[in-house]
């Protein structure tokens, strides 16, 4: 490798009123070899900024100063409880700031309180979110606090050598085996964060550190109090690494926003430094002229092809066109599914339910949909609920049927099931979601039924084969919804993060947030742990939603709630995302208080068999504008939960 040090490794600051650096990345192993034993007597460190050496901060002395950058000052202390080294991190962003009476810490001016006050919060949140994992890849954090009018933060004192050192002193560039062994912790602990909806945004070679002995990497220095400085003041220092900064981090950039593909563009750039010895160009200048040369071109032979393409598709400069998250590249590059995904998303190994006898009463409802004050006033027909029927076709009954207890005239009204109530909920904010205008009375709604008559209606599904006769194949909705995921248009990734994925049955209620990276309407379905597949979104309550891109949507909305009640198994999600309406009003679904049950098993072989889209029926056919070409753009993802007793 390169030993020159390329110009775009070095950290840039943009739009300074004051010097500051990238030093507070150190966390605790830049001053390694800083001498063990306290100093009896304080004294006052030469920069004029770091507290006084031998100072007590309750229990812990400080011993050394291990780095000092533009927003925080890491010691290295003794932990006179335990006894024990230990890195402390103090928030001081020095542009800003300055020592009071030895250990205050005092905002200059009035007019730097807000950003001061932000970017404490900010590192606060950064390690109350640390301290909640204990990842082999990130920091761990013993304690934090608020004290001296700013916060600390106690960390291991790890020794190592950063990945910027090791790559330059290495003879030759490092090797695949080698890099995957680097990118699996690595991807696997942005994963942890990113399912936080936290982002490092400051991804290099000089913020990994190879633990001496192990050679474990260890992602530091998160900067969540700089980034929200910088964003909240262009007067102040607002770090970035031009090398492996992406265009959304440079500024304001209309309709770029940043994300998981924030960090995926970082640890692209730094797995080209690693091969080629240099960073890619300057992102804002890619825009204009790209001159990178791809490394599927530049390296050839010395590495894989698959290898090279998925960091090539990491790099790509709009964040559109780039590898959307870090499943993602992780599937791309070759990596097995992350540890943190399947921890958060695997499904809990259940034995499936035996189906009922034919003359078994009616099971209680397994989903519960309530709607909440202020949610649409159906028909009080609809509050007539009888047992539901089996599915035609397979002769099981669904694992998720619903009640649904309606808002009519100020009554709640489910016979037998008193304890489904609605409850208060704050309305929806406006520029996270919006309705989509509802159909004029006597057209087809999104199920597929006129909006003015909402009381449900038998369906008729296809005749179930006899049994002399052959049957058609069993039909599963699971196959359809990887179908439709591995169909989706690039670009247009979309990601859910649940709130919970054990749910207690009559206890817990599903809950999720979904990201898009383009705006669009939102399509949800569910397939139970039998098959059983049903619509959550749209339905006749809520009406048809839209998500806006780069802002998250928490469902469900304020109008219903999704209450798991009854047989416990695995369940599946799909979430689309679809730029044009789609229309499912040709499927034979069965329509029960404003929610679609559609066929399953034999039913739904015979629907799929005639079907001839070029997508499986369940994703619905695009409205295309008449006359106009037809941009049919999707984003679609799967997500699991479990329901337990």
């Amino acid at each position: 490798m390169s030993k020159d040090e390329p110009q775009d490794d070095r950290t840039a600051a943009q739009a300074t009123s004051a010097s500051a650096d990238a030093g507070e990345g150190a966390v605790a192993g830049a001053a390694a070899a800083a001498a063990a034993a306290p100093t009896p007597t304080p004294r006052r460190q030469d920069s004029g900024n770091a507290l006084p050496i031998g100072t007590f901060l309750d229990e812990f002395e400080l011993q050394s100063v291990a780095g000092e950058g533009g927003f925080s000052i890491v010691y290295r202390a003794w932990d006179h409880t335990l006894d024990r080294q230990v890195a402390l991190k103090e928030y001081f962003p020095s542009g800003m700031v300055a020592r009071s009476g030895g250990t205050q810490v005092v905002v200059r001016s009035d007019r730097h309180a807000e950003a001061f006050e932000a970017g404490l919060k900010s590192f606060v949140e950064e390690a109350r979110l640390l301290a909640k994992f204990d990842h082999p890849a990130l920091v761990k954090v013993y304690r934090f606090w608020r004290a001296n009018g700013s916060a600390y933060m106690v960390m291991p004192f790890c020794e190592g050598i950063t990945l910027r050192d090791a790559w330059r002193a290495g003879p030759e560039p490092p090797d695949e085996a080698t890099l995957m062994q680097l990118l699996d912790p690595l991807t696997d602990a942005l994963a942890v964060l990113h399912a936080e909806r936290w982002y490092h945004r400051d991804i290099a070679p000089d913020n990994v550190m190879l633990l001496a002995g192990s050679g474990r990497p260890l992602l530091l220095d998160f900067g969540a109090a700089r980034q929200v400085i910088g964003d909240l003041t262009h007067a102040l220092t607002v770090i970035l690494k031009p090398g492996y900064a992406p265009i959304e981090q440079w500024g304001e950039v209309p309709g770029m926003q940043q994300g998981p593909w924030t960090d995926v563009y970082a640890l692209g750039a730094m797995m080209h430094f690693a091969i080629t010895g240099s960073t890619p160009p300057p992102s804002v200048g890619r825009l204009i002229n790209d001159s990178c040369e791809p490394l599927s071109r530049v390296a050839a032979g010395r590495y894989s092809a698959a290898f090279l393409q998925a960091i090539d598709h990491a790099l790509m400069v709009r964040p559109e066109q780039r590898t959307a998250s870090i499943a993602q590249f992780r599937r791309e590059i070759g990596l097995p599914e992350s540890a943190a995904t399947q921890a958060r998303m695997t499904w809990m190994p259940t034995q499936a339910a035996a189906a009922p006898p034919a003359d078994a009463p009616a099971a209680e409802p397994d989903f519960a949909f309530t709607v909440r004050p202020g949610g649409v006033a159906l028909q009080a027909a609809t509050m007539a609920h009888a047992p539901l029927p089996a599915h035609a076709g397979d002769g099981r009954r669904p694992a998720l049927l619903f009640l649904v207890g309606l808002l009519v005239t100020g009554a709640l009204g489910v016979a037998g099931y008193g304890w489904l109530r609605p409850r208060p909920a704050p309305p929806p904010s406006p520029d996270l979601v919006t309705t989509a205008p509802g159909p004029a009375p006597g057209t087809p709604n999104a199920l597929g039924s006129p909006a003015a008559t909402v009381a449900p209606t038998a369906a008729t599904f296809p005749a179930e084969t006899p049994a002399a006769a052959t049957a058609p194949p069993s039909h599963d909705a699971g196959e359809d919804f990887q179908r439709i995921v591995a169909a989706q248009t690039p670009g247009h990734e979309v990601e859910v993060t649940l709130v919970r994925t054990t749910l207690r049955s009559e206890k817990d209620g599903l809950e999720f947030t979904v990201h898009s990276r383009r705006d669009g309407y939102l399509y949800v379905f569910n397939r139970g742990s039998d098959g059983a597949l049903l619509q959550l979104y749209p339905n006749r309550v809520s009406g048809l939603l839209r998500v806006q891109a780069g802002k998250p949507l928490d469902l469900p909305d304020d109008k219903v709630e999704f209450k798991i009640a009854g047989a416990s198994g695995p369940n599946q999600l799909l979430v689309l995302i679809s730029t044009l309406r789609r229309d499912h009003s040709a499927l034979p679904a069965r329509d029960e208080g404003g929610f679609a049950f559609y066929p399953t098993g034999a039913a739904a072989a015979t629907l799929s068999a005639r079907h001839s889209g070029p997508l499986p029926w369940i994703a619905g056919l695009a409205q295309c504008p008449a006359g106009k070409p037809c941009n049919d753009s999707f984003g679609a993802t799967i997500t699991t939960f479990n329901v337990v007793q």
